[in-house]
Parts: structure tokens; C-alpha cells; sequence
């Protein structure tokens, strides 16, 4: 059973092609290591990288006649729907924007939503809406079926060679199924940081 995490960003032939492994002795371990390199970037991103719905997300508002939305997901491929909250917190009434009263910015690149106005308060949005990058290694040349940026690849290749090429002098923290978050730092040098900071998401919009 493969312990590949379905949002990989990079395959384990990619990272045994670069290492010149042709057996089969290390794949559980390389799987676990792009797994946890993946999560890694992703909660350092503050994103999920591969398309997905997100149906029903909620947002509070925290700024009255706040004109803008920063969805927690991008880039936004399709809008689905966009509503307010009307009713008590305990027993929400949602009602929809008119098409003429919210916008995607820059083809949804950006991840934000312009609106005619929200209401400040707890949970007063909530959207549904499909954000990502597609993932599809083995048509990496299609962009019709891969969008995944290439440096976001690289970087998370990079960080599992490392990690292989160092694990027999590292300490017992770095010896489970996961990784841990302070390795994966320790390994960054600034090439990675620019990257990591190209692709990080804020938590909502100053």
C-alpha cells in the first residue's frame, strides 16, 4: 500500500531519476519523506497546492463594508457561489450575492473576491468555489492536466534528497513516518525561502 499522500507535489520517479535508484529497497521511505516534505510546504504556503471544491468555507468578517475576500485557496478556477449570513449564528439563514454584487480579481490568480460590501461579524460568508493547481506528473508538458508550478516541485525534490542523502548522521527526530517541521526548516537555504515566500498565503487581507 503506497503511503503517497493523494496531493503529492512530486513523484517518487522523479526523486529516484534524480538519485540514480533504480531498486525498489527505498520507496516506502522516499514515499513517507514526499509525503511529509509535501505538508511541510503546504502548512509553510498556508495553501493546499492541488485542485479541489471547497463547498461551504466560512469566513468571519472583521471590518464593516469590508469590500474585499481573500479566499483560503488559490488559484481560483471556479466561483461556485458566494453568500451572506442572515438569521442568528445558531440558526443561519444564507442567501446568495447577485451576480452584479461580487467578482473574481485577476481571473481568480489572487484568490480574492470583490463585493458590493460585507457585514463584519462571526461567520458571515461562506463560499464554494474549486481552487488549485492541476496534478498530473505523467502529462507534466500538458497544461491542460499540470499547472503545478515547477519551482514548488523542485523545491520539495530538493528537500527529500537532502533529507536522504543526511538522514544516517540525524537524530531520532528525524527517523519516523513523518518528519518534523524544525528538519525540514534546518535544510531551507534562501533560494527556498524566496520560494516558499512567492507562494505563501496571508491569513486575510491588511
Amino acid at each position: 500500500m503506497s503511503e503517497l499522500v493523494a496531493h503529492a507535489l512530486t513523484t517518487i520517479a522523479r526523486i529516484k531519476a534524480k538519485m540514480v535508484i533504480t531498486g525498489t529497497g527505498f520507496d516506502t521511505v522516499l514515499e513517507r519523506q514526499i509525503s511529509a516534505v509535501t505538508d511541510f510546504i503546504e502548512n509553510e504556503c498556508n495553501r493546499r497546492f492541488k485542485s479541489a471544491t471547497y463547498t461551504n468555507e466560512i469566513y468571519s468578517i472583521q471590518r464593516n463594508n469590508q469590500k474585499y475576500l481573500l479566499l483560503k485557496n488559490a488559484p481560483v478556477t471556479v466561483l461556485t457561489s458566494l453568500e451572506y449570513r442572515m438569521g442568528l449564528l445558531s440558526t443561519p439563514s444564507w442567501t446568495a450575492f447577485l451576480a452584479d454584487d461580487y467578482a473574481l480579481m485577476e481571473d481568480g490568480k489572487s484568490g480574492i473576491v470583490y463585493t458590493s460590501g460585507l457585514t463584519v461579524g462571526p461567520n458571515m460568508v461562506r463560499a464554494t468555489y474549486t481552487a488549485g493547481y492541476l496534478i498530473d506528473f505523467a502529462n507534466s508538458t500538458d497544461l491542460t492536466k499540470h499547472t503545478l508550478p515547477a519551482d514548488i516541485t523542485d523545491l520539495c525534490e530538493r528537500l527529500v534528497i537532502k533529507w536522504f542523502k543526511k538522514k544516517e548522521n540525524w537524530g531520532q527526530s528525524t527517523q519516523g513516518n513523518s518528519g518534523d517541521s524544525v528538519t525540514w526548516k534546518d535544510l531551507l537555504e534562501e533560494e527556498d525561502l524566496r520560494t516558499l515566500a512567492k507562494y505563501r498565503r496571508p491569513a486575510e487581507l491588511i
